[in-house]
């Protein structure tokens, strides 16, 4: 089925088992492929992965263990994702770090981007332990920016030339949301 053609009414956000792996990596290596400048990691370095690290981020992510991700499925095809990640370090454990936003490029502009984070972050407020979160963005992509400002982040601090693809460099903003109040 093509992703321009599915109905966004039938989006859930969800949560996958590990035995769907192999629609875990499809997605973020296009993600990497797609948007190599919204991303620390690169499409080689993933490439590389074992299947056996693929298994094993769903299955971490299932358990809650220092890390969860939803996917945007809209008519069963896996058309986003987000993540977000804790330590379990006492002095750190109350800062969570968002990452890993993607939505496909023909499923953007429905709200799907906005559907997973709030979910990411309902589920984040739900854990007692989690106070703050973080995440960084590319300062050149201005809808993820407007969409992080739009959920209550606000941007903290920018590292300069932070990111540097294809000999190009990026400047990463620094944002911050709290959930609690300290």
């Amino acid at each position: 089925m093509q992703r321009g053609s599915i109905n966004i009414n039938i989006l859930e956000i969800i949560s996958l088992p590990p035995e769907r792996w192999r629609e875990t990596k499809q997605l973020r290596l296009e993600a990497l492929l797609a948007e190599p400048s919204a991303f620390a990691s690169s499409y080689e370095d993933e490439l590389a992965f074992d299947d056996e690290v693929w298994i094993a981020r769903l299955t971490s992510a299932g358990k809650r263990d220092g890390n969860m991700t939803f996917f945007a499925e809209v008519g069963g095809v896996i058309v986003g994702m987000a993540g977000a990640h804790w330590s379990a370090k006492a002095k750190l454990r109350h800062v969570a770090e968002v990452y890993g936003v993607y939505v496909a490029p023909e499923m953007r502009g429905r709200g799907i981007a906005s559907a997973l984070v709030r979910r990411l972050l309902a589920e984040l407020r739900a854990l007692d332990q989690i106070e703050k979160v973080n995440l960084t963005v590319n300062s050149d992509l201005q809808a993820a920016v407007r969409l992080y400002e739009k959920l209550g982040f606000a941007i903290v601090g920018t590292a300069r030339r932070e990111l540097k693809v294809d000999g190009r460099y990026y400047d990463l903003h620094s944002m911050e949301l709290y959930l609690k109040k300290i």
